[in-house]
């Protein structure tokens, strides 16, 4: 049960975070398929989606009922230990992976999954160097906030970020340029949102993966 109004929910949330969001002056308690209710039981049209996260809609029917019934058996599972569900998951997945992606790394967020593919590129390389494109958005720990564009997210930590060179987007001559010796990996979204809607070239994708395999 819902007690509090939305003007007190958005007051104790600015009070009790780091004001590191620009607030939107909504108290969000319920969804349902693609509309969310605040605390006054106004209802509102979700164009947002949480980012992607939700784009099959807000507590699907479906997904509720698998969410509960795996809580009734196991919430949650190391990975030092095999999991029946994860391992369906994997096979899943990877059978629509493309042809020579064998395997899987899982990871809770974006942010995490850049991270690891840094970590990845810099082990199997030795080498240090980023090339990602302007505009570009990979997350704010260290290793993604390298690859990451905006200096409203990078100035603060630029003595720690990992070398990176930021390319015009959808440009090869510029990434064949962008890359030496020093280049461990190159990120690109297929479509870049963080500074609005880019989508890549037609063939940019293509001719970015042939210019990584002959370097």
């Amino acid at each position: 049960m819902i007690t509090r109004s939305t003007e007190e929910i958005v007051a104790l949330d600015r009070e009790l975070q780091p004001p590191l969001y620009a607030k939107r002056g909504l108290a969000l308690v319920r969804g349902e398929g693609v509309w969310l209710w605040d605390s006054d039981g106004r209802r509102y049209l979700d164009l947002m989606s949480n980012y992607g996260v939700n784009i099959l809609g807000h507590a699907h029917p479906r997904v509720t009922a698998a969410i509960v019934a795996q809580a009734g058996r196991l919430l949650s599972c190391h990975q030092s230990f095999a999991s029946d569900v994860r391992a369906a998951f994997l096979e899943r997945l990877l059978a629509v992976a493309p042809a020579g992606l064998t395997r899987a790394f899982l990871s809770n967020s974006g942010t995490e999954a850049v991270e690891a593919a840094l970590k990845f590129a810099w082990a199997t390389t030795g080498r240090r160097k980023i090339v990602a494109a302007r505009r570009g958005y990979h997350g704010r720990t260290l290793g993604a906030l390298a690859a990451t564009a905006e200096k409203k997210y990078r100035e603060p930590f630029l003595g720690l970020l990992a070398e990176a060179e930021h390319i015009p987007y959808g440009d090869p001559e510029a990434l064949a340029a962008a890359l030496d010796e020093r280049t461990a990996a190159v990120i690109l979204e297929p479509v870049q949102g963080e500074s609005g809607i880019y989508s890549a070239p037609d063939d940019y994708l293509r001719a970015a993966r042939e210019l990584t395999r002959q370097a």
